[in-house]
């Protein structure tokens, strides 16, 4: 299961080896010392989560819990202060919105053409109405490195 907090994502599943432990992994530190403070910070540098944490699975409910409790904001993206990590998830929003407009596409197509098509998301993806719209918003906007597709990131 991935999570994205505003202080970073985690990856959660299951111990391989502990069935009552959680495996909390993430790409930076500070997530897991944020939701899980006396657990032990455990690097791995050749995994492709360097940072990991075995926690109880009560806790990491615990703390799931605790941050839908105290959410405060309204738009996920616009509650994220580092840089590096908005752009990151601008970009997992507009590939997410990508394959949401695709599906849809798909769903709209008569039974005859999803049949005989070949499913090529790459075409479908650049000849979209919504992709060449996309890419004016990003060329006409002043934040054009960092603006995901996203109308609702940035109000001019």
């Amino acid at each position: 299961m991935w999570i994205f907090t505003s202080k970073g994502m985690v990856s959660i599943v299951r111990h391989r080896n502990e069935p009552q432990l959680m495996m909390v992994r993430a790409r930076q530190p500070d997530v897991l010392k944020t939701l899980f403070p006396e657990e032990k910070l455990l690097i791995t540098p050749d995994a492709d989560y360097r940072y990991r944490m075995e926690v109880p699975q009560s806790d990491v409910i615990s703390a799931l819990e605790n941050q839908l409790e105290n959410m405060q904001y309204d738009n996920f993206k616009n509650s994220i202060e580092d840089h590096d990590y908005h752009t990151a998830c601008s970009k997992v929003w507009s590939v997410m919105y990508h394959y949401q407009q695709d599906m849809a596409a798909l769903q709209e197509q008569p039974l005859m053409t999803q049949v005989a098509t070949k499913y090529d998301p790459l075409t479908q993806f650049l000849d979209s109405p919504a992709e060449r719209a996309r890419q004016h918003r990003i060329a006409s906007s002043p934040f054009t490195e960092d603006f995901g597709g996203c109308s609702d990131n940035y109000r001019k």
